[in-house]
């Protein structure tokens, strides 16, 4: 079924930001038309809720972009998890490891390649990863590496090639930056070992990814903005590093959201580098030049403190943000300011997505055969109605962890089995 044609649909949507649960949901195309409500799980009602849903194709609105899926894979599954691939960047292609099984039922070896614990999404992600492995009692971790710099893209391609000369069952990685390893993943793919992909997806059928769609997440987050400030005023963009995929692929939902709304001008650019101080280095910087108001902030992740830290600082009304990778600071400044600010964000569950990940190599290593190379759910909204859902005491505007719903699980066993095609005994 292609997008279009599952438009009126009454859909159950996959919630996850940076993750999500499995929401009730009634959207008015999949994932396009209008920017999306709360769960009623969370919260009830639009994120900050106020202006009524925009028409599809009007300022407000979340444009219905078909994802590219040569194999027709995204076609053939449930039109509720359809939605979830709404503007997906990568192609989506049908899975190397569909009809494979390993040679023996366990215990299996895998290897563990991860990101450098410079931050606790990354180190909570890895404790949920290894936690979920080990709980199984079927799995030996014959290696579990990290490089030492978040740069160190050559590192971890070394390490990933040391993996392989190990001849484990399977690889998780979660990779630095795409690109580089999708020829690695297919000589990998070739003696006969998989490699699942969580966060990050390589786009390669050899590759098993387990994502949210960060497009999706940002269109609907800026769409829900857009709306708030009545598709008029003049709006500052905040990168996070120029390049890099996350950042990518933000900026093209903001695009995309903003090219519906002809009276939302773009008063500049900055760079804040995802962090809190040099983001609010930047924007004091943009400020002291530019003394007209500001209506909105749209920032690639996690740097809405940054943000608000500088427009707090020179006494200037802080505007709306659309707050990609909610922190403790975010959450706790719209907590303590929900009746003047309204929040736009979504819930990031770093040891459910590790958790997740795991899943998602033992249902492979059962021989219950994903379907598509790259799976993937959608943002589970915060906003004004469920604040306190997330909020917890002693949060404060500077805390730079991440904020997540307690009960947020990224994605539901049974929403899961879909994506296999076997379902997990």
């Amino acid at each position: 079924m292609s997008m279009k044609s599952c438009r009126t649909q009454r859909l159950r949507a996959l919630g996850a930001g940076a993750g999500v649960l499995a929401l009730s949901l009634t959207l008015a195309a999949c994932s396009g038309g209008t920017a999306e409500p709360a769960p009623s799980g969370a919260g009830s009602t639009s994120p900050a809720a106020s202006a009524a849903p925009a028409a599809e194709g009007q300022c407000g609105s979340v444009p219905e972009i078909a994802p590219q899926d040569p194999d027709g894979v995204v076609a053939a599954l449930p039109a509720e998890l359809q939605a979830s691939y709404n503007g997906f960047p990568q192609p989506v292609q049908a899975s190397a490891w569909a009809d494979w099984k390993p040679s023996d039922d366990g215990p299996w070896d895998v290897a563990v390649l991860w990101q450098p614990p410079m931050n606790t999404f990354v180190s909570n992600t890895h404790k949920g990863l290894m936690d979920t492995l080990e709980a199984s009692g079927n799995v030996n971790v014959v290696a579990d590496l990290a490089p030492k710099d978040p740069t160190d893209v050559p590192g971890q391609l070394q390490q990933f090639n040391q993996a392989v000369a190990q001849k484990p069952d399977l690889i998780i990685l979660m990779p630095l930056a795409a690109e580089p390893f999708i020829e690695p993943i297919e000589a990998a793919a070739e003696a006969g070992i998989p490699t699942v992909t969580p966060w990050l997806p390589v786009p390669t059928k050899s590759a098993i990814g387990i994502s949210q769609n960060d497009w999706l997440a940002a269109a609907k987050i800026s769409a829900n903005v857009a709306a708030s400030i009545g598709g008029k005023g003049d709006a500052l963009m905040v990168h996070g590093i120029p390049g890099i995929t996350s950042d990518t692929n933000a900026f093209a939902a903001f695009e995309s959201v903003l090219a519906l709304c002809p009276d939302i001008k773009q008063a500049g650019e900055v760079t804040g580098n995802f962090s809190t101080a040099a983001t609010q280095a930047a924007v004091l910087q943009f400020l002291s030049t530019h003394p007209g108001e500001i209506a909105a902030v749209f920032q690639a992740g996690v740097m809405t403190p940054g943000v608000i830290q500088a427009f707090e600082q020179l006494g200037r009304p802080v505007p709306a943000i659309a707050d990609l990778g909610s922190t403790q600071g975010s959450i706790a400044y719209a907590y303590e300011n929900q009746d003047t600010y309204k929040e736009f964000g979504g819930s990031v569950p770093d040891e459910a997505i590790g958790r997740v990940a795991a899943d998602v190599a033992l249902r492979t290593l059962s021989g219950d055969g994903p379907k598509v190379s790259t799976i993937l759910t959608e943002l589970k909204p915060i906003d004004n109605t469920n604040l306190d859902k997330v909020y917890q005491e002693g949060w404060t505007v500077n805390g730079s962890d991440d904020a997540w719903f307690p009960d947020d699980t990224f994605m539901e066993p049974d929403v899961l089995d879909q994506f296999f095609n076997r379902a997990a005994q």
